[in-house]
């Protein structure tokens, strides 16, 4: 992770009214990002490089939280570009909103490219966050295949069998149901050894962005620390294989 978040614009005739409007929805999206996820306020650096339009806000009071939320940015502007229609973790609707003012302000002329950079490979604000973005303002509802990961909290049987997973990300229930009399055993086994699953299948998302329910297609269930190999175990193995 880095300390570090900057943003870098080009254009033919960058104006003042233009950069400052980018530098502006630049810092509201990395600020409102940290403020999300860190326990405790960010202290911001802004800092610009000498004979360039590149900006960079570095934090002050560096913190494991404080990077993450560096590393959220980035991985919440790759996502919008790469159409994923689901507010990225670490963001609300404010900071997609930020994403999608920044996209929309490249013009071909003022500002011609723009790039978020935090020591990785740089995201470019690329045209396709606007549609995404968009998409997630107007508080469309979807569905999509995919998986969910966390422990089963409940289990009901009243008019579908199905149970309530506890997700970690979005710190929400999620209703799992579960149609076919192998995954309702294995949802069972996973209850009554409080481990962590991971179910796959038909996700229905809110309006939000985050999801409410699926449909199981698979229930895989994790070991326990105390069901893995020792190291040394692991070690008699490799040694068998030498």
């Amino acid at each position: 992770m880095s300390d570090r978040i900057e943003i870098k614009i080009t254009g033919r005739k960058l104006t003042p009214e233009k950069f400052i409007e980018a530098v502006e929805s630049f810092f509201d999206l990395i600020r409102g990002v940290a403020k999300n996820v860190a326990a405790n306020p960010v202290s911001w650096v802004v800092e610009v490089e000498k004979g360039s339009a590149i900006v960079r806000g570095r934090v002050e009071n560096a913190t494991p939280e404080a990077e993450e939320s560096i590393d959220l940015v980035v991985r919440g502007v790759h996502a919008l570009k790469h159409g994923t229609k689901t507010i990225p973790h670490g963001f609300t609707k404010e900071e997609v909103r930020a994403v999608r003012k920044l996209a929309h302000l490249k013009n071909g002329n003022e500002i011609e490219s723009a790039f978020i950079h935090n020591g990785g490979m740089p995201e470019d604000l690329s045209d396709t966050i606007i549609a995404t973005a968009d998409a997630i303002l107007a508080g469309e509802s979807h569905v999509a295949f995919g998986s969910v990961e966390g422990t089963i909290g409940s289990m009901s049987a009243k008019q579908a069998f199905c149970c309530m997973i506890d997700e970690p990300i979005y710190r929400r229930e999620i209703t799992c149901y579960l149609l076919k009399e192998e995954l309702q055993e294995q949802a069972i086994e996973g209850f009554r050894r409080r481990a962590i699953v991971l179910v796959s299948g038909l996700i229905h998302y809110a309006r939000e962005g985050y999801p409410v329910s699926i449909s199981a297609d698979t229930v895989r269930i994790f070991p326990s620390e105390s069901e893995l190999p020792s190291i040394e175990e692991i070690q008699a193995i490799y040694q068998q294989y030498k």
